[in-house]
């Protein structure tokens, strides 16, 4: 498929392009991107191509185009940010051969910035006002992880021989804390000596997920069934519990960039809609556009 945006053909090899880009992306991040993703991907590509080229068009109608001379001296000023030629290229991932498509995308770069400059006029300082709003409006995102604390009576098998019988021993264990034995009693009565009892607080992700599973689905105050690991045996007691809660607003790194950026691109996506609504969008088959 192609586009025709405002009279101007957009062929396949630009949007597969732009495919093939966001598929390096992904991959760069460390994703597994295969064939299952592909339309996931065309569908990223086909917006970016006709946002970028709607914010062109727009930007070239009100400014001019910018020149091959203007876009030369801003790469040059680029690589020296880099430290030099060589470091620009071990930073970015490009070649020297990849000279004719740096320049396409940084003159397409700066021809879109030089519009949001004009267009966005975002706060370079929001009021506190606006930052406790958006605090309030996202609290969601806010929130302490949830914690518990852990008590355990652990027992370690000498052997494999052994461990049925520590195993048996363990369950007899339970059932006299049941009858009303002191938990922390039986650790130190029968617990591995060189094991602690108190685990202390903990997160989802800080300890085995078969641990994890069975704690943070008890209620204070519960004792567990008895759990195997590859250490031993262990019975575990919810001693406290910390839910979520909210991070006070002061204390969350980085708020003031979170709001700017979501500011910024929603200036952007409502910039975008008004460019659709008075421009010609049409998608048509990369033979007709050809004709």
């Amino acid at each position: 498929m192609a586009f025709i945006i405002n009279g101007k053909h957009i062929g396949d090899e630009i949007l597969e392009d732009e495919f093939e880009s966001i598929k390096e992306h992904y991959q760069s991040m460390g994703e597994v991107v295969c064939c299952d993703r592909d339309t996931e991907f065309r569908t990223y590509a086909r917006d970016n191509v006709v946002n970028r080229t709607l914010l062109e068009q727009e930007s070239v109608k009100r400014y001019g185009e910018v020149t091959d001379e203007v876009a030369e001296a801003r790469f040059e000023e680029i690589k020296a940010e880099h430290g030099d030629e060589q470091k620009f290229y071990d930073n970015t991932g490009f070649n020297p051969g990849d000279r004719r498509i740096i320049l396409e995308k940084l003159k397409s770069s700066m021809i879109v910035d030089r519009l949001f400059e004009a267009e966005l006029q975002l706060p370079v300082d929001p009021a506190d006002e606006e930052l406790e709003a958006y605090y309030q409006a996202n609290l969601s995102r806010y929130m302490s992880t949830e914690e518990v604390r852990v008590s355990q009576i652990f027992i370690e098998p000498s052997s494999h021989e052994a461990a049925r019988e520590a195993y048996l021993a363990l369950r007899e264990l339970r059932r006299e804390i049941f009858a009303g034995k002191d938990f922390e009693l039986a650790a130190r009565e029968h617990g591995s000596e060189d094991r602690e009892i108190d685990l202390g607080f903990m997160k989802q992700g800080e300890t085995m997920p078969e641990v994890e599973a069975i704690t943070f689905s008890m209620e204070v105050g519960e004792i567990s069934p008895i759990v195997a690991t590859h250490y031993g045996f262990h019975l575990f007691k919810l001693t406290d519990r910390k839910e979520p809660a909210p991070i006070p607003r002061e204390e969350i790194p980085g708020l003031r960039d979170q709001y700017m950026q979501e500011k910024r691109a929603l200036a952007i996506e409502e910039l975008i809609d008004k460019l659709k609504a008075t421009g010609s969008i049409e998608e048509v088959a990369e033979t007709a556009a050809e004709n």
